[in-house]
């Protein structure tokens, strides 16, 4: 397997490491947009963080893909990212292909998260539709102890996360869990600030009707305002979930 140090050219390691939590997003940026305030909670409260870009966005209409890449670094360092991984998949390429399945699988396996977070289903990008489906696959595929997978040679040995949550980035949901990130909000407009190229570069006809980062980051606070309104919160992040969740103490559950 390749050594876990190695490290990109601003000290964010590259190659996949033990984590509690693991991001797979799409594109560069997609982890940021998505659930940036929750990355920061975890990292101030001292949990191991991961992410897996599927795709350099080459063929995103702002920024080139070493762009894309440098700004994807700087945001991981912002919530002290234990790596950023890509897989180069192909933008608007993304598979659930069964050698795709057993690619992010042992990806999966080396990083050993408890919990695994990805695109929502019904988003409209068709790689964030198809990432829904392909992280589901692999964080099975991880559990299969009789699936044997490899890393650069190296077998790597099958791994349960304890659950897999979605998030949205292009519509409010109601979600199944609802992450109070207020205190985090200022940083975590800092790390989509981070990918000054899509946020900041002139605006193409396709996304005609956002034109800067002002208006990605109004975006962003709308949707956190009505999930922390349901909480009773001024900024939330919303997750579903493919199956239920166990809680042991409702008390605790509900307590401010």
């Amino acid at each position: 397997m390749t050594d876990a140090t190695t490290t990109s050219t601003d000290g964010i390691p590259t190659e996949p490491a033990p984590v509690d939590l693991l991001v797979v997003g799409a594109h560069p940026d997609d982890a940021e947009y998505g659930m940036g305030g929750t990355l920061m909670r975890h990292h101030h409260a001292g949990h191991r963080i991961g992410v897996v870009d599927l795709t350099r966005g080459e063929l995103g209409t702002k920024g080139s893909p070493q762009q894309r890449a440098d700004e994807a670094r700087a945001a991981a360092a912002l919530y002290g990212a234990s790596f950023r991984h890509g897989l180069d998949l192909g933008d608007n390429r993304v598979t659930s292909a069964p050698a795709t399945v057993e690619m992010l699988a042992a990806v999966i396996r080396a990083a050993q998260p408890t919990l695994v977070c990805t695109h929502l289903s019904e988003d409209r990008h068709p790689d964030h539709r198809t990432a829904a489906d392909l992280v589901r696959r692999a964080v099975f595929a991880a559990a299969l102890a009789s699936l044997e997978l490899t890393i650069d040679g190296d077998v790597v040995g099958h791994h349960v996360a304890d659950g897999l949550l979605h998030f949205p980035t292009d519509r409010v949901i109601d979600g199944d869990v609802l992450v109070d990130v207020s205190d985090v909000w200022d940083a975590r407009l800092d790390t989509m600030r981070a990918f000054g190229s899509q946020f900041t570069a002139p605006t193409a006809a396709i996304d005609h009707t956002l034109y800067g980062i002002d208006d990605y980051l109004e975006v962003a606070a709308t949707r956190a305002r009505a999930h922390g309104q349901r909480i009773g919160v001024r900024y939330a992040e919303a997750f579903t979930s493919d199956r239920g969740l166990a809680a042991d103490d409702l008390v605790a559950l509900v307590r401010r």
